[in-house]
């Protein structure tokens, strides 16, 4: 059994399409990860739009991988290369468990 690795990513909603085509092109492919709109707030308010700056908050996606622990380095590097962007944040957690209900 692999041992694995969450990888989190957190973008401005404009990226949201390049990071998922990035991902959905991997090769060898990626077993999925799954996307959610969210809200920023704190560092990086300086760099809001005007209608973000109103509502106190920035947009932003969130991307969930779950990974074999080997593959998540070849993944960040890829998605370095690719799309170099400072707005671009991301870490890495351990995955204790994981399975189905069913």
């Amino acid at each position: 059994m692999h041992t694995l690795k969450r990888l989190t990513l957190v973008a401005p909603r404009a990226l949201e399409e390049d990071l998922v085509a990035l991902l959905l092109d991997m090769q060898p492919a990626l077993p999925g990860f799954t996307t959610a709109h969210v809200a920023g707030h704190g560092e990086g308010f300086d760099r809001a739009r005007i209608v973000e700056r109103v509502q106190g908050r920035i947009d932003r996606v969130l991307l969930w991988l779950v990974l074999p622990a080997e593959t998540v380095d070849r993944v960040l590097s890829r998605l370095c290369e690719a799309l170099p962007q400072s707005e671009v944040v991301w870490w890495i957690e351990p995955v204790e468990k994981m399975g189905r209900l069913a």
